[in-house]
């Protein structure tokens, strides 16, 4: 137990608080404790309280829109809270970037716990995600079945078939969180409210291993900054709302991507490869970091033989765990599921400029081209950032262009965009000095708000509805707006002139 709290400690820092606080410092907590304090407020009156879970599990499919239909303030109510509580996250951030000690983490963490514990009870409104992930995961845990070959219609007896979304699909995700699904749906039985916890529960475990990351690298590497890194991330209303309130499994990809960055800082180099693609096979987007990380370790590692040696060792357990993650599921590779969302197109660049041929020229079955250009275009840009952090001896290089591979992909080249997405970027963004990177991360966060609560019900609520090609036209621009202004904004002013011949980066 002892050694426990040691490394605890160690992690979470309060030894050597001073005995008087300086009256500054003292009103900095205060003023921390209430920030806190309102926000509980705020998720649990506005969110949780209209939403109760507790309240409304009986009823299957459960959206925002027959809330509106009773009480059309009810939107707006909710983008009001979104707003205040990001005017409130901003100034914890500001007040953690000074803020030192005991204290100090405590109030950081008794917050994410309260709001963590508040959003519990949230229905899960714009996630059917979450009902979707636990008939998966009853698939193989309750009836012994692959979710990657049978679907939700072969169990129409299932309590929680009346629940799900996509009835005729297979599951999108990667045989590790199957797993985790099974193991979970397994343990908790066949209640509603039990299985929607049990889930959201398990987001909130691997929230916590990420705040963990986040506190021990910037504890290593900069620990001026980790109480405030530790509050971009944990205090997000978009990463709780989305990790929490709606049982998004984001948090439970992403975590691998901070695995991978300590295991980058360490020089622990099959470590992070391995970290990625845990990731991957529970989402593939750690994938896109792959060749950053293998460019980095290259560049580390002192000789031929040390690279040969770490390529051979890394390969082998690499193919190692693909094989024993997949084993238990597989069936060819149909299993795989690679064309499965090769024509589903939603709220991004991609989406508008397929809805532009077809609106414009009458071109239709382009989505596959424009898929393949987006692709290209991807690896192209993670080619590019690994050549730069190449030449990028800081332990800030697989972070930085981390971040960029991330952004990059979500604001130019993903095809099906929902505002979970913006989870990813920004816990790489909670391990990166102030300044563009965080910005952008936050406000593409907020941002990706607005497709559910107010560019979502303004197109597609309406009776009778445009053709989806016209709403696609407007839905991506609207959503990504302000983040594309920002994007374009901050390379301007970052550009090279014949002063500063230094890249353009957003970190």
């Amino acid at each position: 137990m002892r050694s426990d709290l040691k490394s605890f400690n160690r992690i979470f820092p309060w030894q050597g608080y001073p005995a008087r606080l300086e009256i500054q410092n003292l009103t900095a907590l205060m003023l921390l404790v209430n920030l806190a304090g309102v926000s509980l407020f705020i998720y649990s009156w506005f969110f949780v309280r209209p939403y109760n879970l507790l309240v409304w599990y009986e009823q299957p499919k459960l959206t925002l829109r027959p809330f509106v239909q009773d009480d059309p303030s009810a939107t707006w109510w909710l983008v009001w809270a979104f707003l205040i509580q990001g005017g409130l996250y901003w100034l914890g951030w500001r007040l953690a970037l000074q803020l030192r000690g005991r204290a100090a983490w405590l109030i950081v963490l008794g917050g994410t716990l309260a709001f963590s514990s508040a959003l519990l009870f949230l229905y899960p409104l714009d996630a059917a995600d979450i009902f979707d992930n636990i008939m998966h995961g009853r698939i193989l845990g309750i009836y012994q079945a692959n979710p990657f070959r049978e679907v939700a219609k072969q169990f129409a007896a299932d309590p929680f078939y009346p629940y799900v979304a996509w009835r005729r699909t297979p599951s999108a995700y990667g045989p590790i969180w199957e797993i985790l699904a099974g193991g979970v749906a397994r343990l908790t039985g066949d209640g509603i409210v039990a299985n929607v916890l049990a889930f959201k529960l398990l987001n909130g475990l691997f929230l916590a291993l990420s705040i963990g990351l986040v506190a021990l690298i910037l504890r290593r590497v900069a620990p001026e900054r980790a109480l405030a890194g530790v509050v971009l991330l944990a205090w997000n209303p978009v990463v709780l709302y989305e990790s929490i309130g709606n049982g998004h499994n984001d948090i439970v990809m992403a975590v691998w991507l901070l695995a991978a960055a300590w295991a980058m800082l360490n020089r622990r180099y099959t470590l992070a490869v391995l970290a990625l693609l845990v990731g991957a096979l529970i989402k593939f987007i750690p994938l896109l970091l792959l060749p950053l990380a293998l460019v980095i370790a290259l560049r580390h590692l002192p000789n031929l033989s040390a690279r040969l040696r770490f390529l051979g060792i890394t390969s082998l357990t690499a193919i190692a765990l693909i094989v024993a993650a997949y084993s238990p599921f597989w069936y060819g590779l149909a299993g795989l599921g690679l064309d499965r969302r090769a024509e589903l197109f939603t709220a991004s660049l991609p989406a508008v400029i397929r809805a532009w041929l077809y609106l414009t020229w009458g071109v239709k079955d382009i989505g596959w081209i424009i898929g393949l250009v987006a692709a290209g275009l991807t690896g192209l840009f993670v080619l590019w950032q690994s050549r730069r952090a190449w030449a990028n001896p800081s332990w800030l290089s697989f972070a930085e262009a981390g971040f960029n591979i991330l952004i990059f992909y979500l604001l130019v080249t993903c095809l099906w965009f929902q505002q979970w997405y913006a989870i990813w970027p920004l816990v790489i963004a909670a391990l990166l000095p102030p300044g563009h990177a965080p910005r952008l991360a936050v406000l593409f966060g907020f941002a990706a708000m607005s497709k559910h609560l107010i560019f979502g019900p303004l197109l597609f609520w309406v009776r009778p509805r445009p053709p989806r090609a016209e709403l696609e036209l407007i839905f991506g621009p609207a959503v990504l707006l302000l983040p594309w202004l920002y994007a374009l904004l901050v390379l301007w002013l970052t550009r090279p002139t014949k002063s500063n011949h230094d890249p353009v980066e957003f970190s």
